[in-house]
């Protein structure tokens, strides 16, 4: 190998799960948050699309989305929100979910729900993963590739403002 491999990894582009639009129907998150406690991200009902990051703690390709997450909140800047979600516990640990959320500014309300079913639902294969839904259709869905990638599939995928 000659070139080094942060080089050819920022030439890498994430690759749709499925070929023309996703066929995936909306749907409510349900689930729980890191402490247990019973939690809905609504999608179906919503006012506005929400950006689904499918995410894990055990993910290494996911820690600087993870850090990322208020920077991400940012540059939605209100055309979407912003909800996380992991598989549920047993296969996840809430501990280290929670411990890699408490950065996050508690004003910025990003959800963070446990549904193992929703990664079913949602035909995510493996975290990081994203999908920006709607209540008429889920607008994209693709392989969460960094701060910078996720926000531009995700943008790219909502109606000019």
């Amino acid at each position: 190998m000659t070139e080094p491999p942060a080089e050819i990894l920022s030439r890498l582009r994430p690759i749709p799960t499925t070929a023309g639009p996703p066929t995936t129907a909306p749907r409510d998150v349900v689930g729980v948050d890191p402490a247990g406690a019973p939690c809905r991200i609504e999608v179906v009902e919503a006012a506005a699309p929400v950006l689904l990051l499918f995410l894990s703690a055990a993910c290494l390709g996911c820690r600087d989305l993870w850090e990322g997450l208020a920077d991400l909140h940012a540059g939605l800047a209100g055309a979407a929100r912003l909800a996380v979600v992991t598989r549920s516990p047993g296969e996840e640990d809430p501990t280290a979910i929670a411990a890699l959320t408490a950065d996050v500014p508690p004003a910025l309300a990003i959800p963070v729900a446990m549904s193992s079913p929703a990664f079913a639902h949602y035909r995510v294969a493996g975290p990081p993963f994203l999908a920006v839904a709607a209540p008429d259709a889920v607008r994209t869905e693709s392989v969460a590739w960094g701060l910078e990638q996720t926000l531009r599939i995700a943008l790219s995928a909502l109606p000019a403002a």
